[in-house]
């Protein structure tokens, strides 16, 4: 799917813009129905992290393309891999969150992340958008089977995810979700793991959208500085922090 583009006159001065990943769409959406935010949203298309220098290049590319006209741009990106490492501030800063990845946002903080994450490590996350991208093990096998046949693809993706013990729905409130969970069961069935649904939240993303940007869970980078994977670890004082999660 290519990501749509949106012309520079559309976005205005002193708007906010904010570059996220297609798999937040349904609840990026919900939020932006909530209010009457005068904020832009640009997706990507999903799984880049699996691509890291792909992710930042592309990500790279849309942050120069607001540059000129964007008063705030935020990132819907974590580490994601350390695709954004590199990334770049233009014409001003850049705002993005203090996650290893996106799951974070779905549960609603990194705090909340990392006490489900330190309960169950060995579980393997969907979210409404990722299933109906097919971007969840289901998706990938059919992926693989064209270039190993369906045997060898089985296996594939059964040593890929082969550390994970759960996989775990993450409801959110935003979609049907009888038909998602259908096919979250049907990913532990073909996975032989346990399945468990777990609530998310919006709040993250309401951070995300209107802020406030703290520093618990938002990293802010200047004009002209670059990303790099020591920011992450840093808090504002220079010292060591805790993350959300491996």
């Amino acid at each position: 799917m290519d990501c749509p583009r949106i012309a520079e006159s559309t976005i205005r001065r002193g708007r906010r813009v904010v570059i996220a990943c297609r798999v937040m769409e349904p609840e990026l959406t919900q939020v932006l129905a909530e209010g009457k935010e005068q904020v832009e949203i640009l997706y990507l298309d999903q799984a880049l992290h699996r691509t890291p220098t792909k992710l930042l290049s592309q990500l790279q590319e849309k942050i120069d393309q607001v540059a000129r006209t964007a008063s705030r741009i935020v990132l819907g990106y974590g580490l994601c891999s350390n695709g954004v490492v590199g990334v770049t501030a233009r014409q001003q800063g850049l705002l993005m969150p203090r996650c290893h990845d996106c799951i974070a946002l779905f549960l609603g903080s990194p705090s909340r992340y990392q006490d489900v994450f330190q309960e169950k490590p060995g579980t393997y996350y969907l979210t409404p958008g990722w299933i109906a991208e097919k971007k969840d093990p289901l998706g990938v096998l059919e992926e693989y089977v064209p270039r190993y046949g369906r045997e060898t693809a089985q296996w594939v993706i059964e040593e890929e995810l082969k550390h994970y013990t759960h996989i775990s729905l993450i409801n959110t409130g935003v979609e049907e979700m009888a038909p998602l969970r259908a096919r979250a069961m049907e990913n532990a069935a073909m996975l032989k793991k346990a399945y468990e649904e777990i609530p998310g939240s919006l709040d993250y993303f309401r951070e995300l959208i209107r802020g406030p940007y703290t520093e618990e869970k938002f990293l802010r980078l200047r004009l002209g500085e670059a990303f790099t994977q020591e920011m992450f670890f840093e808090s504002a004082d220079g010292g060591r922090r805790p993350t959300c999660g491996g």
